[in-house]
Parts: structure tokens; sequence; C-alpha cells
């Protein structure tokens, strides 16, 4: 994406590739897939493997550049990344410091927070780290993330930091380049293979999972220099099947689909027939080097870094999808923005030949990314007027800590806990455990926090059935949700081994829609319905503790908002923006089903106390996402740390949990 245009101003003519209009042309296709996707994904789901087209010209014209240094004994590290400085930095730093500047205005602390840490990543190119580890139960929005898109350009610097080197290393020692390429690209492509089937995140940030397609661009440049024959044959034909590859990969290609994986090796080949091709090719002659084509294709690395932030931000101004007209708006501006950059900005600083530009170019990305960490570190500043429009977001996010294990269990308990499990505790003899999926987690945030002082534990899984009788066939796709059932009965053990232990409380996210509907889960050869599950699962789980002689709390889901917190607020003046709360008629349409599956659990298990928090929530009628200046709710569905204190302390007053200690 970032890859030298075929032609650079200052340098050798014969060290440096021909120009060749029909890879801007390429470009263009795979600058303008990608633009369409973010802005329209209804229209163009699979728009998304642009950036594979991009590796592959990056690849393909960097080794072009590298072969023919090292050939001509002209190869100067220093030279190469100089090069890279001058390509990169102008349009980047141009992006990434409207960004922190705007970000200043519009966003709140947590989402200015996580911009800060973003363009510490972009600054340092280790973008698709964070990303990969952001990439969990809780991750926002990817849509609400201005530098996402910045992710593919560290991994084609990670590549650069190793590919010259190992180039050079190869080329003293006379070996084979492309044996040794195709080695390490099958290499590569196995690591893709591998995590396609354990860690989708993994497969698709990884650098190690992405670099074979680099490595096509680098083996056909080798090629193009060396092995000619190899490729010297029915160039139309491979014009014409590397866009039909392409063609295939637009139009069967998804959110759904498992990618890279396999898949990747549509845009990937697709690529490498196009430029394998050559300029003569009818195809690449009459459409990819036509005027337009050409003039996208220039323009092609700043429209990347444009359009996204612009998406971006219309989205988080918006606080949901931004409507079609906005969206239509964000890529015509990203389309003059780029024009602008290129053209006083990114064309004369890349012509430039004096040391100091790199200098300064190289000052700039520190400043940006020193401004970012600062940013992360000072907790995105939370005294910014903005602030105050969202209470709890001024605080430090208590709930982040009560969703992930801390190692307090093994201290207190000497429980080490299973795969996944989020264990937590205060008390070598704790008499409350908490059980369930992220909504407990979220429900015991105040106990964690320490604002409700109660000796208590909790036992968890994101995104997990804690159904301990029913197991199933886990994907692996993600990192939870895998280990459900061992959780479930981890908790049950739990509370055999810890006798202090007198209450136990259940809470779990509702099954939406129809309930009758097939679930995951089989029972005696039979694939149970979600209401079937759900019963069975949750009975067996509250028979266990009661056969302990526990007292057993199961508290159904909340209400949940029509929107997160943050779209809830009109960032530009005072006021609410939209109204995010269900009226209690609409609330109870949604989850009839659940709420009928919660009264025959309630029925078949008398024994068990139910504790129904809709009350609380639902005064008069109509849900709520505030109480008084308090915000009820971290996400749309999550409860905040003042839900939590609210609902334990109504529990407490009813007897149901133990008092509050001093």
């Amino acid at each position: 994406m970032a890859g030298e245009h075929a032609l650079s101003a200052g340098a050798a003519p014969s060290l440096h590739p021909a120009y060749r209009p029909d890879i801007d042309g390429l470009r263009a296709v795979a600058v303008g897939s990608v633009v369409i996707f973010h802005a329209f994904p209804e229209w163009f789901a699979g728009g998304f493997i642009g950036v594979d087209i991009f590796f592959v010209i990056s690849g393909f014209l960097i080794s072009l550049i590298l072969f023919k240094n090292l050939e001509h004994g002209r190869f100067s590290i220093v030279d190469f990344y100089v090069r890279r400085v001058r390509r990169i930095f102008p349009a980047l730093m141009t992006v990434m410091s409207l960004c922190l500047v705007t970000g200043w205005f519009v966003l709140f602390a947590d989402e200015y927070k996580q911009l800060g840490k973003h363009l510490f990543g972009g600054s340092t190119f280790i973008s698709n780290f964070l990303f990969w580890r952001e990439s969990g139960y809780f991750d926002n929005s990817a849509e609400t993330k201005p530098l996402l898109h910045l992710w593919s350009l560290a991994i084609e610097e990670q590549f650069y930091l190793f590919w010259p080197l190992l180039l050079a290393f190869v080329w003293k020692r006379r070996w084979g380049f492309l044996g040794i390429m195709g080695v390490i690209g099958l290499l590569s492509f196995g690591v893709n293979l591998y995590f396609i089937g354990h860690d989708q995140s993994a497969a698709f940030y990884s650098p190690l999972a992405r670099f074979w397609e680099l490595m096509i661009g680098g083996a056909l440049a080798y090629i193009n220099l060396h092995r000619q024959d190899l490729t010297r044959r029915y160039k139309n034909l491979q014009a014409w099947l590397g866009a039909a590859l392409l063609v295939a990969g637009f139009a069967l290609l998804d959110g759904a689909r498992a990618f890279p994986g396999w898949w990747a090796l549509l845009p990937s080949l697709g690529a490498f027939l196009l430029l394998s091709a050559g300029p003569g090719a009818w195809f690449n002659r009459r459409v990819l080097a036509s005027k337009g084509m050409v003039a996208l294709g220039l323009v092609s690395y700043p429209l990347y870094l444009w359009h996204w932030p612009l998406l971006a931000f219309a989205t988080i101004i918006e606080g949901e999808s931004a409507p079609a007209e906005w969206r239509a708006a964000a890529v015509l501006g990203a389309l003059l923005l780029s024009w602008l950059t290129y053209r006083y900005i990114e064309r004369p600083l890349r012509g430039s030949t004096r040391s100091r530009t790199v200098l300064v170019l190289l000052a700039i990305n520190v400043a940006v990314g020193l401004g970012g960490l600062a940013i992360y570190l000072k907790g995105g500043f939370d005294e910014r007027a903005i602030n105050g429009k969202l209470d709890y977001l001024t605080q430090s996010d208590v709930f982040e800590g009560s969703r992930n294990s801390d190692g307090s269990c093994a201290r207190f308990n000497g429980m080490e806990g299973v795969d996944e499990e989020v264990c937590l505790s205060n008390s070598a003899a704790p008499r409350t455990l908490f059980v369930g999926d992220s909504h407990v987690m979220a429900l015991h945030s105040a106990i964690f926090s320490g604002d409700v002082k109660m000796p208590a534990m909790m036992v968890a899984g994101h995104a997990c059935r804690v159904y301990p009788n029913l197991p199933y066939t886990p994907t692996h796709l993600l990192r939870w949700a895998n280990n459900c059932t061992a959780i479930a009965n981890e908790a049950i053990a739990v509370a055999g081994k810890l006798p202090s232990i007198d209450t136990v409380v259940i809470s779990g996210a509702y099954p939406r829609g129809d309930l009758s509907q097939p679930s995951e889960y089989q029972q005696d050869g039979r694939t149970l319905s979600k209401r079937e599950a759900f019963l069975s699962g949750y009975g067996a789980l509250i028979e266990a503790f009661r056969k302990q002689g526990k007292k057993v709390v199961f508290m159904p889901d909340v209400p949940y908002l029509k929107l997160d917190p943050h779209a809830c607020v009109n960032r530009f003046s005072d006021g609410q923006a939209r109204d995010c709360a269900y009226t209690e008629a609409e609330h109870q349409a949604l989850r009839r089903d659940y709420d009928a599956a919660v009264a025959a659990l309630q029925r078949a298990h008398p024994d068990a106390v139910f504790f129904d928090p809709q009350g609380l929530f639902c005064p008069d009628g109509k849900c709520q996402a505030k109480l008084g200046e308090a915000y009820l709710y971290n996400d749309n569905q999550h409860i905040s740390l003042a839900a939590s204190r609210l609902l334990l302390a109504e529990m407490q007053r009813r007897g149901l949990l133990p008092a509050a200690q001093p």
C-alpha cells in the first residue's frame, strides 16, 4: 500500500524499475475496493481483499529495487529506510496529527485514551499487535477506531525490517532466492492456516500469517529479473485470469468467511498474475493503465490513510452507523484531501534529497507517538469539558479489571482455575459466589472495586452459557466461549471446596429471539432447542448448588439499551441526542420467550430465589439509561459500576446477600 512508485525522483534510473501505469491502475482497484467496502459494506462485502492486493504490489516493487541494488553493489540499508521515511511519513504524519487534534474536541476520555494508544502504535508500526490484543470480547466496534486501518501498514514495515537483510544475506552466499522465498512463504502460509483454525484474530493481524502475501510479490520480482522464462508466455491469458481471480474474491468473500486462510489466495494470485502479465497485456494496457485508473492509483496511499478516519469520526459523532449521505461525503472528502496531500505534501517531500527533510519527518513521528503515549497515560485527559456528559467515563474503568483474572483466586483460595475462566476473590473465606458470563462480571464490579464490602468470589467465562451438563463442540475461532462446560463445573467444584460460601448468585446474558430454534447443545443424540438448553443447563447448575446446601439466587438479565451510552449524548451541545432506552413494553416484547423460559425455570426450581432487576431499571413504564446523573450501563447491555452498586444494595436490602461489612 505504501510501496514505492515505479519511478521515484532522485533515483538512479538503472537501479529503479521503469514506470508502469498499469500498477497504478491495480492500486486503484485495491484502494477503491477497500474504500467502497468501508463506506458501503452492504454494497461490496468482499472489498476488504484490496489490502491483500496492496501487499503483493508492495512486495513486488520493493523487492525489484532491492534486487537491482544488490546486483549493482549499491545496496544500503540506511538508504532503503531513508526512502521508506520519505515515502510513508509525509501523508501518515499529516493524518495522524489531525486525528490527534480532532480527538481532543470530539472524543470522550475512554475513546481518546484508546486513540492515544493507537497513535503510539501507528508511530512505532506496531498497530497490528495492538489491535490483535484488543480483539477480545469487549473490544469496541471497529467502526469507532479512527486508526484501525494502520494495521496493514504496520505489517508492511515489519516485513521490511527483515526482508532487505535476508535478501542481502542470501545474495552474499549465492543461495537460490526462489527456494529460500518458497520455504519462508510456505511456512508463513502454514501459520496462516493454523491460526484460521485456532485464532482468527491472530490470522488477520499476525505478521507471520501475512508475510507470504508480500513474498509472492517478492518472488515475482526475482522472476521478472532472472526467470522470465517462467512467465513469458500467454501474457493476455495471465491478465484475464488474474482479473477473474480478483472478481471471484470480490464476489465470494464477505465477513462470514474465515479470512485470510485459503481464501486469501484469490486476491494474492490475482494480483501476481496481473503484475506478471506486464504493461503490454490488453487488460493492463486498456483498463488498468487508463487515465482515470492511473489518477486514482497515484493518490491511493493518502486516500487509504484519509478515508477511514473520516468514516470513523462520522460514526462516532452520529452514535451509530452514519447515514449513507454522510458516508458518501466522507469518501468525497477523502478524495479531495488525498489529492491535496499528494500534490502539496507527499510529492514535494518524497522528492526532496535533503537529509534535513528525513530528520524533520522522524522528529514529527516521535512527537506524534509521544503525544499519543501521553494521552494514553493521562487516561484521555478526563478534565476536558466533554467528559462531564458521561459521568462514569471520568473515572477509571473498574469494569475492565473486573472482567479479567488477577491471580486473587490462587492467592486467597488456592484455586488455579481452568482455561478461559475469569476468577476473582477478595477473601480466604468468601460467603458469596457469583457465577455466569460477562454480565455477572458487571454485577460483581462494585465488589471488585471495593465500593461494596462483601467477602465474595466470582467464577465466570466470557460469552458462556454455564451449563454443567451440556457439552458442545467449540470452534476455537475466538479466544473465549470454548470451555464453558468446564467453567460451569469448576464453579460447582469451587462451591464444594469452600464451606464458607453460603450463597451463589447466577446471572447471564439472555438468549435472544425465538428460543424454539436449535441450540449448539445435544442431549441423548438430539439437538436441544435454545429453550430446552436454557432449562436443562441452568436447572442442572441450580440443583448442583442446592445439593451442596447453598442458597441460590438467580438474577434474570437486565434490560438492554438500544445504543451504547456514548451514542446517547450530543457531543457538541447540552442535552441527550437520542432516546437510547426501550419502553417497558418494547423491552417485554424483545424478551418474551426469555421471560417465559425464566418463569418455567422458576417453577421447576422453587427452592431457588429469583430476583428480577427490571423494576429498578424500568420505573413508570419506561426503562432508564440513567438514574439521576449516573449512567446505568457501560455499553448497551453490561451494567455500570453505579448500577452494580444499586443492584447489590437492593439484594442486600431484601436479605438475598450478606450485609455489607465495615
